[in-house]
């Protein structure tokens, strides 16, 4: 594959991936990269996996589970700034 616009490889369909914010509704309106609720009982995962429907292989697909699920499709992603 391709890396996408930042380099960054094989972002979606590979396995869910584990996000920090909690999830929840987002605000009304517009908005470019929103803030996730500021707490909640379930953490937002995101892109969907190699076991799940193909129409969430992609990184704006979200859903939400409890912090201590574990599965054989949910992972996640160690990013970092390269300068």
């Amino acid at each position: 594959k391709q890396p996408n616009e930042l380099d960054i490889y094989d972002m979606s369909g590979n396995v869910w991936e584990w996000r920090q914010d909690w999830y929840g509704y987002y605000p009304s309106g517009s908005a470019m990269d929103p803030a996730g609720s500021s707490g909640g009982s379930h953490r937002v995962d995101r892109g969907g996996s190699w076991d799940f429907y193909a129409r969430h292989c992609r990184s704006a697909d979200r859903n939400g589970n409890v912090p201590g699920r574990r599965g054989n499709n949910l992972g996640f992603r160690l990013a970092g700034r390269i300068e």
